[in-house]
C-alpha cells in the first residue's frame, strides 16, 4: 500500500505492478488503436491488424513495430494470443483492464 496526500486529503492506495504495466500500455496512441481494432473484431492475425491500421487509421508501421506493441499489450494482459494451427491470433481482454484499475480506484470512491 502506498500513502498519497493531496489538497483534498490523504489516502492509502494499493500498489500493483500490473497497474503500472496497464497504464504504460494504454499510454501510447498506436496501442490504443490496436485495442480498438481488436475490440471491434477479436481474433485477428498480425497481418489483419496491420491491414486494419493502415486502412482505418493510415498507420504505416512495420510488422515488427506492431509486434512490439502487441508484446507490450500482452505483458499488460490486455491482449491474449493463441495459435490456430500455424496462425497466431490476438484478442482483447477487457476484464484485465477492470481487474487492474478497479482496486486502485476503489479508495477514491470510498473516500478512504
Amino acid at each position: 500500500m502506498q500513502h498519497f496526500c493531496c489538497i483534498t486529503g490523504c489516502m492509502t492506495v494499493p500498489f500493483d505492478p500490473k497497474l503500472s504495466r496497464v497504464f504504460r500500455a494504454l499510454g501510447d496512441d498506436t496501442r490504443l488503436l490496436i485495442l480498438e481494432e481488436l475490440r471491434k473484431r477479436n481474433n485477428q492475425t498480425l497481418f489483419e491488424l496491420c491491414g486494419r491500421l493502415l486502412e482505418e487509421h493510415a498507420i504505416t508501421l512495420s510488422r515488427q513495430a506492431i509486434t512490439r506493441h502487441l508484446n507490450t499489450l500482452e505483458r499488460a494482459e490486455l491482449v491474449q494470443t493463441a495459435w490456430d494451427g500455424r496462425t497466431k491470433v490476438h484478442s482483447f481482454t477487457a476484464s484485465s483492464v477492470t481487474d487492474a484499475i478497479h482496486p486502485w480506484l476503489e479508495p477514491f470512491f470510498k473516500g478512504d
